[in-house]
């Protein structure tokens, strides 16, 4: 299970990686189009599709590798254990939240989908195309969070974390 898991966090931090190479792709391709008088239609919008999946898709690769942010001033000068209660009640609250927005995330989703909401401009597309990569990177991170709690709780420290033994 854990080979199943690491393989889903690092193959959806790989295809954020690919959104970004075709936002530069994109971005290139309307410069020198515009050398040569062609205009490429949509690229701001589709570039900025491509951010959002790629922002949302490389959130729980970030995560497990220890990439976020995390204010460790306190929890550094805790005993053992206290720094592992108090990072299980971190975890704990932080994917409540995350299932939170994910739930509203995956609802935005459907309700596009349901009422068959168009993108405007040049291409209108179904904005549920567009919206599904945030939705389904919001998805994989929660896991990933979940996977966190679960092993927390049964003992074993995320290798991220640096507690003070």
């Amino acid at each position: 299970m854990r080979d199943v898991l690491d393989k889903l966090y690092m193959g959806a931090g790989i295809v954020a990686g690919a959104c970004i190479v075709f936002i530069t792709l994109m971005i290139l391709s309307q410069i020198v189009g515009r050398w040569f008088g062609i205009i490429i239609p949509s690229t701001e919008a589709f570039s900025g599709y491509l951010l959002a999946a790629a922002t949302f898709l490389a959130l729980a690769h970030t995560f497990r590798e220890g990439g976020h942010i995390r204010v460790t001033l306190l929890i550094h000068l805790l005993p053992s254990f206290w720094q592992r209660k108090l990072t299980l009640a971190t975890l704990v609250v932080f994917t409540v939240m995350v299932g939170w927005g994910t739930y509203y995330l995956c609802h935005l989703v459907w309700e596009s989908w349901h009422f068959q909401e168009l993108s405007q401009g040049y291409i209108a597309i179904p904005m549920w195309i567009p919206q599904l990569p945030m939705a389904l990177g919001a998805v994989i991170f929660l896991v990933a969070l979940l996977d966190d709690v679960v092993s927390s709780m049964m003992g074993s420290t995320p290798s991220f974390i640096e507690l003070e033994e």
